[in-house]
């Protein structure tokens, strides 16, 4: 074998370990952990906010609300979009049996109960969170 043909033989060997080296630690150190929080940027790109919603309420009274539905990824925000006479169908069905009071103090089960619901019927990601934004009771 020449001389030339070493060289070049091992120059090729030595960028190939150099390039495998870097994907493992790239591989190693990165930071795209699928359990972490999403950032304030990623829950506002991936928003939806409902027009306000008029509910019948337990004890003749209505409500009027608003929500924002943050999901976790854009192609979910679309869906959730496509489907808000799904989340309106939800929503007056859950309400059906709430109490003005009850709308008024136990708003963490409420939104819980909305999230679950429309996450079965999401195919395109899922709902990670459901925040009240605007509430009138009367």
């Amino acid at each position: 074998m020449n001389a030339k043909l070493f060289k070049i033989l091992l120059i090729s060997l030595v960028i190939i370990a150099i390039v495998g080296l870097g994907a493992i630690i790239f591989i190693l150190l990165n930071d795209d952990d699928p359990d972490r929080e999403p950032t304030i940027d990623e829950q506002i790109a991936y928003s939806f906010t409902t027009e306000e919603i008029n509910i019948d309420l337990k004890g003749n009274s209505f409500a009027r609300i608003q929500f924002n539905i943050i999901t976790n990824s854009s192609d979910a925000t679309e869906e959730i979009e496509k489907r808000q006479f799904q989340f309106k169908n939800l929503l007056i069905k859950e309400s059906v049996d709430v109490t003005a009071s009850e709308l008024q103090s136990d708003l963490e089960e409420f939104e819980m109960n909305l999230k679950n619901k429309m996450n079965e019927l999401m195919t395109e990601g899922e709902i990670t969170d459901i925040y009240i934004v605007s509430k009138i009771v009367q």
